[in-house]
């Protein structure tokens, strides 16, 4: 056998293909009327319907076809495997035919292929348009049709009966490759085609031949391709990923489901590297990937069914797995145009080469739920925020080029204190190089990238509680040692969760539980919010207060509806949840009685789950402590109590809520106003801001005189008297005022 010299790119392919079809056009040509099967009525005809054709009707269909053309059929076949064979050496070079590669994917037959090039050269050249028009004796007709193609393309008397089925509607040619037949000749079930129906193909079927463009341009916007890379040139995985340990198997092509087309689902929080699995399975597989946003579907159905054909086509085209990104989906929620789309995956796997079928969503979803096609086996895997160890790599590989630049620690305490997915690690690292560039550039600076990690949660908090913008320091804690070291333990105990949890293996022990919860239990007054506040600034998270109004509801099961929210939206932020006047919600559950104590009861235990079940930190404020349930005690990390102030720790409270630049004057006595003013830290800021503004009023610096009078005012408001004899030498007769 002579060597075989194959293509040396698309173009030439199909110049050799286009070599054949001109062959057999310009022999129908010369023959004046001739055809394959001897059926002068469907010959050749010029653009003016002569009596003599009228006559042909009666003559004999079945006369042997002419010599020439047997001579041509014999030439094309052999030219068809000369062309077969160059197009195989092509692909063992290295280089791509769409042509080939689409035939070997949709398993075409010969006579396919010929339709094909018979389709695509009117695209190709417009010559053709008047070959066309002349051999369908219509001027306006310049494309291919059905008669046509049976005439100049049919080798055999069996190829000609196969050629309806061919272009039936159920054939790969009208569900994927030609455009749809306006005259319903490409309804589905039809035996055979009309004669005079035109064939075109689709517009990306086309540019997919001719190469004009990686992917169909009605689809910017809905669908966005991957190519098949290798491991090594992706971003990193995690090593011993569960997620993709339950695909294996599906790396080499395999079906991991008992010989099933596989549908995987993964679910998980964004920017957990759902999308990037697919990616790797499918670059395993040396496939390229669709990756489809549910959202951006057309809302309309038919538009919407119309979208989901073009999606399969591309994938089938190119050989492509399907995966659909839903996001922002709510629990229960169903899925617009499921039935259009288990459709169209049903037309996938009937045509597809190897098909794979992906779904990902920040949800878990049942297999009820998605359009599971007939026959597909359900995978199932969530993709979890990775370990503490896995997210300091993801810090280092973001800051590669200037790790040296920093801290050898900061990554592991970054890595400790933000449980960042991969996507959320890579988002923080470039918003702080965007705040760095917006201070006038060079590196982010710590605080930078602690803003840019808080920048990256994504949650409706706001809806269901009140935020507080932490403004204390420690240094404004005023508190005995005990309870301050509780709190100091507790911030510590967060921030080294993760080694002890995750690198001494302490995580393994406890299915749930791992959360930070602390119970602040103390007079009003006595800094339990502000507590909450300096946790909230230690540890870089914000602080949500709960309003229970938008929470508690008199409905049966509404109020668990509402408390199951605030807790999905608060493990989607890392925030911290602060329930004032703890005792509201998680107060002791009594004895049932009547309905109401049944249900209070229920909403009490469902609470107590979710608090044991949170991640993240809770703080629950009371004034009762007697008045709340021994099983949330039992529950809590911390139970600080907040004791009244002392004097000392009172004279203190004063100086911390005195700023350096207030004017104050020198015959101020804060021991004195400590000593006798038997009141919480809430009750000293509020006569504090009251003598100041006493002091702007008059004009002159703060001093003794504007304290008592604040002090007056504050005491009353609690029902207290202030007495003379207590406030003297400060108090004359004139100011004195009893009850």
């Amino acid at each position: 056998m002579a060597n075989v010299e194959p293509f040396l790119n698309a173009q030439e392919h199909l110049r050799a293909e286009l070599a054949w079809l001109d062959a057999g056009l310009l022999l129908l040509l010369e023959l004046g009327g001739g055809n394959p099967f001897a059926q002068p009525s469907i010959g050749p005809r010029g653009l003016v319907v002569t009596a003599e054709e009228l006559m042909e009707s009666e003559r004999d269909d079945e006369d042997a076809p002419p010599e020439e053309w047997r001579l041509y059929v014999l030439e094309r076949r052999i030219r068809e495997r000369e062309i077969a064979r160059s197009a195989e050496a092509s692909g063992k070079a290295g280089v791509e035919l769409p042509l080939a590669l689409l035939c070997a994917r949709l398993r075409l037959t010969v006579w396919e292929r010929r339709l094909i090039i018979l389709c695509l050269a009117a695209e190709m050249s417009r010559k053709y348009e008047k070959w066309y028009a002349y051999f369908n004796d219509d001027i306006t007709c310049k494309a291919p049709t059905p008669d046509l193609a049976y005439r100049l393309l049919c080798d055999s008397q069996e190829e000609a009966a196969n050629a309806g089925r061919w272009l039936s509607g159920a054939g790969a040619l009208r569900s994927l490759l030609l455009e749809p037949d306006e005259s319903g000749g490409g309804a589905a079930g039809m035996s055979r085609p009309k004669l005079k129906t035109t064939l075109r193909l689709d517009e990306r079927t086309i540019s997919y031949l001719l190469r004009t463009e990686t992917l169909d341009a009605r689809l910017e916007g809905i669908a966005e391709a991957h190519e098949p890379q290798p491991p090594e040139a992706l971003p990193l995985l995690v090593p011993d990923d569960p997620a993709m340990q339950s695909l294996r198997g599906l790396a080499d092509g395999g079906d991991a489901a008992q010989g099933s087309v596989p549908f995987i689902h993964l679910s998980g929080a964004p920017g957990g590297g759902k999308r990037l699995r697919f990616v790797h399975l499918a670059g395993a597989r040396g496939q390229r990937l669709l990756v489809v946003r549910v959202r951006n579907l057309p809302a309309d159905a038919d538009r919407a069914e119309a979208t989901l054909g073009r999606i399969v086509r591309e994938a089938v085209l190119t050989g492509a797995a399907i995966v659909f990104r839903e996001e922002h989906a709510a629990p229960g929620s169903e899925i617009p145009h499921l039935e259009a789309m288990e459709a169209a995956l049903n037309r996938y796997l009937r045509f597809a080469d190897k098909p794979l079928i992906g779904w990902t969503s920040h949800i878990r979803r049942q297999p009820s739920e998605l359009p599971v096609p007939d026959g597909a086996g359900w995978i199932y895997g969530e993709v979890g925020v990775p370990t503490a160890f896995v997210r300091e790599a993801f810090w280092r590989a973001e800051a590669m080029d200037v790790e040296g630049s920093y801290a050898p620690t900061i990554w592991r305490e970054l890595a400790d204190k933000y449980r960042f997915t991969p996507g959320q690690i890579g988002g923080a690292w470039r918003q702080s190089l965007a705040l760095a560039s917006g201070r006038g550039g060079g590196l982010p600076e710590r605080s930078e990238i602690e803003a840019a990690c808080r920048g990256q949660f994504r949650h409706r908090l706001a809806q269901l509680a009140d935020r507080i913008m932490p403004a204390r320091t420690w240094d404004d804690l005023i508190l005995a040692d005990e309870p301050y070291s509780l709190i100091r333990e507790a911030c510590d105990r967060y921030l080294h969760r993760e080694t002890v949890y995750e690198r001494w293996g302490f995580g393994r022990k406890l299915p749930y539980g791992k959360g930070l919860s602390l119970l602040f239990a103390g007079p009003p007054g006595t800094g339990k919010t502000m507590a909450a506040e300096i946790i909230a600034g230690e540890l870089g998270l914000e602080l949500y207060r709960i309003d229970l109004s938008r929470i508690v509801s008199k409905y049966i099961g509404e109020t668990e509806q509402r408390l199951s929210e605030l807790f999905a939206e608060a493990e989607n932020s890392g925030a911290i949840l602060f329930f004032d006047e703890g005792d509201a919600l998680f107060g002791k559950r009594t004895e049932v009685k009547d309905a109401h104590d049944k249900y209070a009861n229920l909403e009490a235990a469902y609470l107590l789950q979710r608090i044991e079940a949170y991640d993240g930190v809770s703080i629950l404020a009371t004034n009762l402590l007697q008045n709340m349930d021994e099983a949330l005690i039992r529950r809590m990390s911390f139970v600080v109590k907040f004791p009244f102030p002392d004097a000392e720790e009172r004279e203190r409270i004063f100086r911390v809520h005195i700023p350096p630049q207030a004017p104050v004057s020198e015959e101020v006595d804060l021991a004195f106003l400590a000593a006798r003013l038997e009141v919480s830290g809430g009750y000293i800021k509020n006569i504090a801001l009251a003598a100041a503004f006493l002091a702007a009023g008059s004009g002159k610096p703060i001093a003794m005189e504007h304290f008592v009078r604040a002090a007056r005012q504050e005491l009353r408001k609690m029902g207290k008297i202030l007495v003379k004899e207590s406030f003297s030498p400060y108090l004359d007769e004139e100011n004195t005022i009893y009850g």
